[in-house]
C-alpha cells in the first residue's frame, strides 16, 4: 500500500491551527496525559497522520498534525509496530502465512526394527563376585 501525502493547503491549515507550536499531546508521544509538547516549530516541522494511512487514516485536516521532529520520531516507532502487527494479522487471516504449529495429519507408520542381540553371538561372561571374603 502506497503512502499518501497531505496537500499543501492541508499542511498550511494545520500549521496555522497549531499556532506554529508542536501539537503532540499525551502518552502517545511520551508525555503525561493531557500534557502537550508545545515547542516552537521553527527548528523543523513534520506533518503526521494522527491515524496512520496504512491503518485507514485519510488525508483530511482533522487527521493532520503539525509536530516537531523529536515527537514525530517517538510516535513513528510505535506506529510502525502497530502497522506491522496489523499486516501480520491480515496475512494470517487471508492465508498468506500458514499458522505455526505441527501439521495435523496421520503420522507415518513406524517400521519394524530387528531384535538386537547385546552379545552378538559371543559367549556369556562369567558372573562377577560382589565381594570377597577375607581370611
Amino acid at each position: 500500500m502506497a503512502r499518501t501525502e497531505f496537500s499543501r493547503a492541508t499542511k498550511r491549515a494545520a500549521l496555522e491551527r497549531s499556532g506554529h507550536r508542536c501539537e503532540a499531546e499525551g502518552t502517545r508521544y511520551g508525555f503525561e496525559p493531557g500534557q502537550r509538547c508545545n515547542c516552537h516549530l521553527s527548528l523543523g516541522v513534520q506533518f503526521d497522520h494522527n491515524v496512520p494511512d496504512q491503518l485507514g487514516g485519510d488525508n483530511s485536516l482533522s487527521n493532520c498534525m503539525a509536530i516537531c521532529i523529536q515527537c514525530h520520531k517517538y510516535k513513528t516507532r510505535n506506529d510502525v509496530r502497530q502497522i506491522r502487527k496489523s499486516d501480520r494479522q491480515r496475512d494470517r487471516n487471508s492465508g498468506v502465512i500458514r499458522p505455526a504449529g505441527k501439521l495435523k495429519g496421520a503420522p507415518f507408520p513406524k517400521s519394524a526394527k530387528p531384535e538386537r542381540d547385546p552379545n552378538k553371538g559371543l559367549p556369556p561372561l562369567p558372573p562377577r563376585k560382589l565381594y570377597e571374603e577375607r581370611p
